[in-house]
């Protein structure tokens, strides 16, 4: 078996790997609705545009709690519980992400294809996408032989969860980017012209939410090398945490409101918008910081 910290860094870069394919499908979902194309799919099609929009908001919850569940419950140590945890929910998420990449492809092929032939070729990617993620490593991991001795929490050292911390960061940056990119472009499309004054507010503030959490993200890469000159200290790690934290929470906010926008776009439903959106901000807040909170209240931390 390999050692518990191995564990931790291989989970960490497979999160960071699932969150670019998110990223990528996350600024999709919210531009598809202001492009000027939108109008002429089929109505089942542009409410398959919501679904894909709350599910990947589901997949960007379950990739952005590994680096919360990981600095709040295990204070950047490497535990059986974090392994645990982080794997669940990249198995979780992956699903998630297969049902959006074959909604949008059903979507892309809608007005060239016609509605049943899109839903046949999404449903194919869909099923392609969950055999290659979940059958085929299933039906492997069947096969594997037992591990011997269960994993060992350890308590790494300070360089180890500094490295560790930097690359949580590249975890939770790609979708600030995807997000600031569309809310940027969004606000020069007609369609956000005709929204109403409500719905730009709520866009602007999103976007000036994501912008403060990019600004957050880069800040520990210029206090370690300015402040700490590329050195392994513990007010570096404090410095990232204190970022990072809170970052992951406006990120949230930024995508929470923007689904407001899309979701009251496409039904014009301003109290389904609303139940929607306080859904998905609850479901964030519970993901990001109330189970790593109760979490580490129940467990005690590595010695």
């Amino acid at each position: 078996m390999p050692p518990i910290e191995a564990r931790v860094k291989d989970l960490l870069d497979e999160t960071r790997l699932a969150m670019l394919g998110t990223q990528l499908l996350l600024g999709l979902q919210y531009r598809a609705a202001f492009s000027s194309g939108f109008n002429r799919l089929p109505a089942a099609f542009q409410a398959l545009d919501c679904a894909a929009l709350l599910l990947i908001l589901a997949t960007a919850g379950l990739l952005l709690a590994t680096p919360s569940y990981h600095q709040i419950t295990e204070a950047g140590h490497a535990t059986g519980r974090f392994v645990a945890r982080a794997s669940a929910a990249l198995q979780a998420a992956l699903p998630l992400l297969a049902l959006t990449l074959g909604i949008d492809v059903a979507i892309g092929l809608a007005t060239y294809a016609g509605a049943w032939a899109a839903g046949l070729v999404g449903m194919m990617f869909v099923l392609t996408a969950l055999l290659l993620w979940q059958v085929v490593p299933m039906r492997a991991a069947t096969h594997r032989e037992q591990e011997g001795d269960p994993m060992q929490d350890t308590e790494q050292s300070l360089e180890v969860r500094i490295v560790q911390a930097l690359t949580e960061l590249r975890v939770i940056l790609p979708g600030a980017q995807a997000l600031f990119g569309f809310q940027v472009s969004a606000v020069l499309t007609d369609r956000f012209e005709q929204l109403s004054g409500t719905s730009q507010a709520v866009h602007m503030a999103s976007l000036g939410l994501v912008a403060i959490a990019i600004i957050l993200l880069i800040a520990p890469a210029a206090y370690h090398r300015i402040a700490a000159g590329g050195d392994a200290q513990e007010a570096v790690l404090r410095y990232t945490v204190a970022m990072m934290l809170p970052a992951e929470g406006l990120i949230a906010l930024g995508l929470v409101g923007d689904g407001f926008v899309t979701v009251l776009m496409v039904f014009g439903n301003f109290a389904l918008a609303v139940a929607v959106s306080l859904a998905t901000a609850v479901g964030f807040a519970a993901l990001l910081y109330g189970l790593p909170l109760a979490a580490r209240r129940r467990q005690p931390l590595p010695q």
